[in-house]
């Protein structure tokens, strides 16, 4: 049965994807204590019977854009005890939405208790649509193995799911923010004319049908939550929003990293991509599905000099991308190249790097969850949720992306590389300089806030002369 045509975004997913470099998100839920099968099966293939594109096909005709077709009796086997990689993930492979549904689920046993892992294609989701299809298993769980849990499933919005690529983007409100996207139109003519540094030169030449040893591979550091607290009082502190502060110290660990690997100069152009949310309130209870967009922050090393000017510049930027809703611009620039000669099949050059690193936050995850709490864990019949991991795909000349998330009221970094680009060893260097320049930061405006509370303001001591 058909559900409907691809939007631009999952179409440029869907080619912009290779065995060598899957397009693919990994996502594992971390228990503590044994999850139960028979009752872990039944929930995950009832979320997949409410999730449509969990059990979606894509079907292309020659001169027809892509469709989704739906498999309605299609169900996962999920694979017990399987075997990882060093990085604690079973090794994810291509998966080909022609011939079958883009998701996978593998669970493993750990010391603590039982890991659940799915691997789905980024055409059928983004991370908080796969938070959405989370929240239907913890709950599905939960009701499987503990029969007074009063916990209900959402009942899910089917019917915002065609507008999925742009929500409410309607044509008289394209009209009045069409003004606008002239900004935007600044920023595309930078994105096409700079050409963003690797994060560093390939170790090994690309074969984009060759499958990588090790995918995925990616190392999660957890803050407590005293300093995710601190966190948050240096970004208020320096009148910013969290992301900015992130993506600001993320900027400066990079340039210190490079240094310290003698990688290029200060007047390279280092990109992240950054996915943003286009989900409105109406959409709060979208099925699983995409509905995201990118933006760029493009920087050079020679501006990491003054931290307190580089925050400032992010702030401002991502304010600018907000005010004047550039979010859309990805979108629409997307939609255009679908009817340029070779489709969005061209826009997606497997031997061009297109970012220095993806940098995408999906904030704070499952804080709406009607289930109970232990320290902030959600808790689903006999097990705790100990921990989520959102691991972001990579393509072709981009080394490596950066997550970091929150949940239970800590902040976790993830860092998923590329060793064929990065060696482990690089990346854990460049993830604890990351951590490290954080902790400073927040230090340093704690330090801050301490002395300007301990100095007299000039306006007492003028007052009490």
């Amino acid at each position: 049965m058909s559900l409907a045509r691809l939007t631009a975004f999952e179409e440029y997913m869907f080619r912009d994807d290779c065995p060598a470099y899957p397009m693919t998100g990994t996502f594992r839920l971390r228990f503590a204590g044994r999850v139960d099968r028979e009752s872990f099966e039944s929930a995950v293939h009832h979320a997949v019977a409410r999730h449509p594109l969990l059990r979606a096909t894509v079907e292309q005709r020659r001169w027809r854009r892509p469709r989704w077709i739906e498999q309605p009796d299609w169900l996962p086997e999920i694979e017990w005890d399987a075997e990882t990689n060093e990085f604690g993930c079973p090794n994810a492979s291509f998966m080909n939405l022609t011939e079958s549904p883009g998701t996978r689920v593998w669970m493993t046993e750990t010391p603590r208790g039982s890991s659940a892992i799915f691997q789905v294609h980024h055409a059928c989701t983004d991370a908080l649509g796969m938070t959405q299809a989370f929240e239907d298993i913890l709950i599905g769980y939960a009701r499987r193995r503990d029969t007074n849990t009063k916990a209900e499933l959402a009942v899910l919005a089917h019917d915002r799911f065609p507008g999925r690529g742009a929500p409410d983007l309607t044509v008289w409100r394209f009209m009045r923010m069409a003004h606008k996207q002239a900004v935007g139109l600044l920023g595309a003519r930078q994105f096409l004319f700079r050409q963003p540094a690797a994060l560093q030169e390939r170790r090994e030449e690309l074969d984009v049908n060759a499958a990588p040893r090790c995918f995925p591979a990616a190392t999660t550091f957890p803050f407590d939550i005293d300093e995710t607290r601190a966190m948050l009082a240096t970004a208020k502190s320096l009148g910013s929003t969290v992301n900015d502060l992130l993506a600001r110290d993320m900027f400066l660990a990079l340039g210190r990293w490079r240094k310290a690997n003698g990688i290029g100069t200060d007047k390279d152009w280092l990109r992240f991509a950054v996915p943003m949310n286009l989900r409105r309130e109406a959409d709060a209870r979208l099925p699983m599905c995409n509905s995201v967009s990118y933006v760029f922050l493009d920087r050079q090393p020679r501006e990491f000099d003054d931290e307190t000017k580089l925050l400032e510049s992010i702030r401002a930027e991502m304010g600018r991308i907000k005010r004047c809703e550039l979010q859309y611009t990805s979108v629409l620039s997307l939609a255009a190249s679908r009817m340029l000669p070779g489709g969005l099949a061209a826009a997606t050059p497997p031997n061009k790097c297109m970012s220095t690193c993806v940098f995408t936050n999906p904030g704070i995850v499952l804080r709406k969850t009607p289930l109970p709490r232990d320290d902030g864990r959600l808790v689903a019949g006999d097990v705790i949720l100990d921990g989520v991991d959102y691991i972001p795909p990579l393509r072709p000349n981009t080394g490596a992306a950066i997550c970091p998330y929150t949940y239970a009221g800590r902040l976790n970094i993830l860092m998923h590389h590329d060793p064929r680009i990065v060696s482990n060893e690089q990346a854990a260097s460049l993830l604890g300089m990351y951590v490290e320049q954080l902790r400073k930061s927040s230090a340093h405006a704690a330090t801050s806030s301490s002395r300007a509370a301990s100095e007299p303001s000039p306006l007492l001591t003028e007052t009490s002369t």
